[in-house]
């Protein structure tokens, strides 16, 4: 999805108060369509109400989504329904937006991220910037499927981005000090260079 698209989507979400709910029921027979089915709801962030209920916020993106695999759902012999409903009141909206709380999985991405500390120094730098990568992997998972951002997002955000900084300058030390230090060893001696071959211009 283009990031521009996918940022528009989650404001609409975050404003709004309906909702899409998608009611599916396939034959029990073929346990290769319902998981394919399954698979594509938790690809999607869909919220479980009850089994074969499952929510989503109404966006574009999000109806278009669900209108495929309704499709895909009435082609392998089963029924798949969305509707497009309206919370009843702020209670019920609030009550909807908790079943796409993230918080906890940021929380538990940030402990991880905090964690590497007891390895700067210690660890080999380069395996510590693998582990990075892998976690920034992670979070922009959770971030494709947060329709509403929390400060614990942001938090993992600054973690993420504190541990980067940190790593960094164990991998590039010069860099990060400032101007490059050289080894003693190779300073304050004579160096002989090679003689220019013959007939080769005078240096200018």
């Amino acid at each position: 999805m283009d990031p521009e698209r996918s940022a528009t989507a989650m404001q609409e979400a975050a404003a709004g108060s309906r909702w899409l709910v998608t009611v599916t029921q396939l034959p029990t027979e073929d346990p290769a369509a319902r998981m394919r089915m399954l698979r594509t709801l938790e690809s999607l962030g869909a919220a479980v109400m009850r089994e074969g209920v499952y929510v989503l916020p109404d966006t574009p993106d999000n109806r278009h989504s669900l209108e495929r695999l309704a499709h895909y759902v009435a082609q392998n012999a089963g029924i798949a329904s969305v509707l497009r409903v309206e919370a009843s009141g702020a209670a019920q909206h609030d009550q909807f937006r908790r079943l796409f709380d993230r918080s906890a999985r940021y929380a538990e991405l940030t402990k991880t991220i905090e964690s590497l500390r007891v390895g700067y120094g210690v660890s080999d730098a380069s395996a510590l910037s693998r582990v990075l990568h892998k976690q920034r992997r992670e979070l922009e998972a959770i971030a494709a499927l947060d329709f509403f951002p929390t400060a614990a997002r942001e938090r993992a955000l600054q973690a993420l981005a504190d541990a980067e900084v940190e790593v960094r300058r164990l991998m590039f030390p010069a860099q990060a000090g400032g101007a490059p230090r050289f080894d003693d060893s190779v300073t304050g001696r004579i160096w002989a260079t090679r003689r220019p071959p013959t007939g080769s211009p005078a240096p200018g």
